[in-house]
Parts: structure tokens; sequence; C-alpha cells
């Protein structure tokens, strides 16, 4: 009479057990998976050094020495040779600095479509999300002709357009120059860490944000020649900086240049 008991305790025991494994692939599913897929960024990343720099336009190997650096060939779209660039990532106890270097065969300070010449768009995926050109994101630009900086967001995320965040109320954060050295092209910039403009990004010691580089060449009889990017073309195709921990105050940088 004992057996049957025991036959259907087992049977129910196995659907429990069962039941739990289902669950729990359940879980993997839904929950594990959307969590891999958003950090699962492009490359290593650019674990910032700390320093800072003179912005001369010069990415001077000892000025940058701290930096984090990463040597790497753009995507071109549309097919063509690639340029071959380097980054260097760094950061004061309030701003970061980027410097970055491509091997451009021209130093182009105005073009027909690109009227301010060669340059740099830098979107940032302000909350790490994994998506860049959300709504109000922080866009940064670096151009080799006049003016060249702007501190911008993306005021349209269907089409990726940005505007200056001073349209919208916010302030103009940072500086930046470029020039030609040898035969590279050299682009310098900051902006800062938290400035509290709700248009820039917000980032402390630790922080992960991500970032897209698209390289804009404009070539010597003022064409466009075509646009680079790094790490890849897709909204998802992001490469990311980790805040550093630094003290170093911006006023040792400029305190020299005062007393001069």
């Amino acid at each position: 009479m004992k057996t049957p008991s025991r036959k259907r305790n087992t049977t129910w025991f196995m659907v429990s057990v069962f039941l739990a494994l289902a669950c729990f692939m359940v879980f993997l599913l839904f929950v594990i998976s959307p969590r891999l897929e958003v950090s699962a960024h492009i490359g290593d990343p650019f674990v910032s050094g700390c320093g800072m720099t003179v912005l001369d336009g010069v990415v001077n190997q000892g000025e940058w020495s701290t930096a984090a650096t990463q040597s790497f060939q753009m995507v071109r779209s549309g097919g063509g040779e690639p340029f071959s660039a380097s980054l260097y990532v760094m950061n004061s106890a309030t701003s970061l600095y980027l410097g970055i270097v491509i091997n451009d065969d021209e130093f182009s300070t105005v073009g027909t479509w690109l009227p301010q010449g060669d340059g740099f768009r830098i979107d940032f995926d302000n909350d790490n999300s994994g998506e860049l050109f959300a709504l109000n994101d922080d866009v940064l630009s670096i151009s080799a002709g006049a003016p060249q900086f702007f501190d911008e967001y993306i005021y349209n995320p269907d089409t990726h357009s940005t505007q200056s965040d001073q349209i919208a109320g916010g302030t103009f954060d940072g500086a930046g120059t470029a020039s030609r050295v040898g035969v590279l092209n050299h682009f310098e910039l900051k902006h800062p860490l938290c400035s509290g403009d709700a248009l820039d990004f917000c980032l402390q010691p630790g922080d992960t944000v991500g970032f897209r580089l698209e390289y804009l060449d404009a070539q010597a009889n003022g064409e466009f020649g075509g646009s680079q990017l790094f790490p890849g073309s897709g909204a998802a195709s992001e490469a990311d900086i980790v805040i550093g921990q630094c003290s170093i105050s911006e006023l040792l940088i400029y305190l020299p240049l005062l007393l001069r």
C-alpha cells in the first residue's frame, strides 16, 4: 500500500524540479540577457589616466604620457581605404581631455559642405544605456577651421541632428583646437566632467560613458571626402571611457601661465 504513495511523491518531486528549472531559464532569458546586450560595448574600455594639458592643437607625447591610448583603423562609410587614428583619454579632477591624431592627407580648414573643414564629431551615450543618439545626449565637435569647438546636444533622435546647447538655454562648456603636425592632423579638446548643464553628461570617478567618433573629411578642393567612424557605424556601436580617480586641480596648469 505504501509503494503508490512513494511513486506519487517521486513524480511530484520531478515535476517541481522541472518547473524550477523552467523558471530559472525564463529568468535568464528575460533578465540576464538584456543586461548583457546593453553592456556589450566594442573593444577594451579607455580607463582614463590622471592628467591635463594646455590645449595648443599638438598631441605631445610628454603632455599626454599618462593618458589611456589606443590606435585603430576607422570604419569608412561607403567603403574605401580607412584612415588610421589614435585616441588619448585622461581627466583632471574636473575635466575630461581627449587627444586625437589621424593620418588624413591634408589639413583642410574650409569646405563646401563642411564650412570648418576637417573635423571630428564625438557622440556620447550620457546614461551608458547602450544606444547612441538619445534626446539631449552630449555631442562635441572639433574642426580644423574656425570656430574649432562646439558643445552641442541631440535635439532630433530620428535624424541624429544636433544644435548648440545655448540655443536650448544651456551653456557652452569646454574648448578645443587643432593643427597639422608633420603628415598627421592633431585635435585636442576638453569638456567638464559635470558642468551642471542638463544637456551635458555628469560623470564621477569610476563612471563609464559610451561614445563614438566620426571623422568628417573635407578634401583640399572643398568637396566632401566622406566620413569615417570608430568603433562602428551602428547606433549601438560604442566604445567606453571609464573616468579615473584624479585630484589634480585645473589651477596647476594655468598658474605657470599667469606668472609669466
